[in-house]
């Protein structure tokens, strides 16, 4: 895939970077889609990846990490209501 030069944008609270569609669709990502930001600030570089297709989680089983993913985004209202009681 070749360079392209993209514009970021305002987004509610903060700044947004639109994906063009060739991108979402070669690392096969839609709404919601989780992704890893890593971030080099000498070289001022982002590097942004599909969890889904990362094979770069350390020890993490990606098998587990997409479960437990989904397990957080099926029970996050029940997670904040349990982090309440924590503070």
């Amino acid at each position: 895939m070749e360079t392209m030069i993209l514009r970021i944008i305002k987004a509610r609270k903060g700044l947004a970077l639109p994906l063009p569609e060739d991108i979402t669709e070669a690392l096969q990502l839609t709404e919601g889609s989780e992704v890893t930001v890593s971030v080099d600030p000498e070289k001022k570089q982002i590097l942004i990846q599909s969890l889904r297709q990362s094979t770069d989680l350390g020890d993490i089983n990606l098998e587990f990490a997409e479960q437990v993913s989904t397990f957080i985004r099926d029970y996050k209202p029940a997670l904040e209501e349990l982090a309440k009681l924590e503070e």
